[in-house]
């Protein structure tokens, strides 16, 4: 009897230290992302044009591909990049790209929401849910030779999104 009573008050003692998640935790949830946000060189290769990038970072939040136009060292820092932010804020990156002079529009990806923001050489996706983001920016100082860039960051983001959920 004292072993049955020993077991209750233990086994009563863990559901208080662990109770169950409220139920809209499952919105607090964030991505369950991996390298390069779940996006191969070779993916990136075929939304922008083989050829075009080179992957110069590797890590465990991010990957970014240098435009391999550049001419000394004009034209370093242009390329394809892709991060994922753990508490990050969405409007503090609205911000930056509102003052960046960019052109900002609302946008829904596999239900979660985001934004887009773009100029002549730049284009950047913004994608939010729970307390993650991920991004998928291009910027290059050849647009014109390139395919349309909101369009190939919104095909990198949509191949992330399809895999993060």
């Amino acid at each position: 009897m004292i072993a049955v009573t020993a077991l209750a008050t233990a086994l009563s003692g863990c559901a208080t230290a662990n109770p169950a998640p409220p139920p809209h935790a499952a919105n607090l949830r964030g991505f369950h992302s991996g390298p390069c946000n779940f996006v191969s060189d070779v993916e990136v290769s075929a939304a922008a044009g083989a050829g075009r990038f080179t992957k110069t970072v590797d890590s465990d939040v991010g990957c970014f591909w240098q435009e391999n136009s550049t001419i000394g060292g004009f034209g370093e820092g242009m390329g394809i990049s892709t991060w994922w932010y753990r508490g990050s804020d969405m409007d503090t990156e609205r911000e930056l790209e509102r003052k960046a002079g960019r052109r900002l529009a609302n946008l829904s990806l596999n239900g979660n929401s985001g934004f887009e923001a773009s100029d002549a050489n730049a284009c950047s996706v913004y994608v939010a849910k729970g307390g993650d983001m991920i991004t998928w920016s291009v910027q290059t100082l050849n647009p014109s030779r390139m395919p349309d860039l909101c369009s190939l960051v919104r095909r990198l983001a949509q191949l992330t999104q399809d895999r993060v959920n």
